[in-house]
């Protein structure tokens, strides 16, 4: 009998990259500016996290069924003062989150809480959760409770506030559309990871230490920075993550998402300027020399072909 000799299939695949984006880190203390050396530094302890790993499977092609984003819904309450482009947030690529512009409140009841904030009890009257949409993000500028930035209420409500926030955030040229989409992220992650938002005073996934992750404490308001730019999870958040029932692509795909917040590549530049003055004093001599060289080449190849430029 002959034996019939088949060729080998190679039925391994990887994942495709895509093009496309504790909460209790909102503590009662002052707020303060960070220099961009401190902020370059703070990125470090994430700089390895969220690594871009591969996955096999034994079937040979099937189409993968994209992620459920978390479809977040945003909500202006009362004057922002600061302008925020929404339509820059509607248009985010992503397969974690969604946000659209959802209702506004125009005019805002005067607040009950000490120091002119809004406690929780108040919140909970002035933003109800919204329709077809899994969390309800309200803005709002004016101190909240106990000073936070964030506060969870029940239903998956949340309000952020741009108190303080909006300066903190612009100081160091970021821009307000960058902190509403890190925070977004947040909340999306912590989302998939619990099946809800737990309000303020429940469990909470922040820790006091700052890595620029996600879930960093920032018990001081202008620790924000740090998890601005390209913000990450740190391998601790990673860890919790898998340990919930999470789509498999969902750290992947968030490592890819998060690297796509950042400054603007002016503001980048800048950056790199303050930290390395010499060296670019050095480059820009010699860009000023090679230029000059260059210029005077070419008058001279000009006046060859043209004699009446001479």
């Amino acid at each position: 009998m002959a034996l019939e000799i088949f060729p080998k299939q190679d039925l391994s695949f990887t994942l495709e990259k895509s093009d496309h984006l504790e909460i209790g880190h909102e503590g009662p203390s002052e707020s303060r500016f960070i220099n961009n050396k401190g902020f370059e530094s703070a990125l470090e302890p994430c700089s390895n996290a969220g690594q871009k790993p591969s996955a096999t499977t034994s079937n040979s092609t099937f189409a993968l069924t994209p992620m459920t984003p978390v479809r977040i819904s945003l909500v202006t309450l009362g004057s922002l003062k600061q302008p925020v482009d929404v339509r820059f947030l509607s248009h985010w690529r992503s397969e974690i989150l969604t946000i659209r512009h959802g209702d506004s409140v125009a005019h805002l009841e005067d607040s009950e809480g000490d120091e002119w904030s809004y406690t929780d009890k108040q919140l909970e009257r002035l933003l109800a959760p919204a329709a077809e949409s899994e969390i309800t993000l309200g803005l709002i500028n004016a101190p909240l409770e106990d000073n936070f930035y964030l506060r969870r209420l029940p239903e998956n409500v949340v309000v952020l506030s741009l108190y303080e926030m909006a300066e903190i955030v612009q100081y160091e040229n970021f821009s307000l559309e960058t902190f509403i989409l890190r925070i977004g992220y947040e909340l999306a992650v912590l989302f998939k990871a619990e099946g809800r938002i737990p309000a303020t005073g429940e469990s909470t996934w922040t820790h006091d230490d700052i890595r620029g992750c996600l879930f960093d404490m920032c018990s001081s308001k202008g620790d924000i920075v740090f998890s601005l730019h390209r913000p990450c999870l740190c391998d601790t958040c990673r860890a919790r993550v898998l340990q919930k029932r999470v789509d498999a692509r969902l750290l992947p795909q968030l490592h890819r998402e998060l690297r796509r917040i950042h400054k603007t590549l002016f503001y980048r530049l800048t950056d790199w300027i303050k930290i390395h003055p010499v060296l670019t004093l050095a480059l820009t001599t010699l860009l000023a020399f090679a230029v000059n060289l260059a210029s005077s080449a070419i008058f001279e190849k000009a006046k060859r072909a043209w004699p009446w430029m001479g």
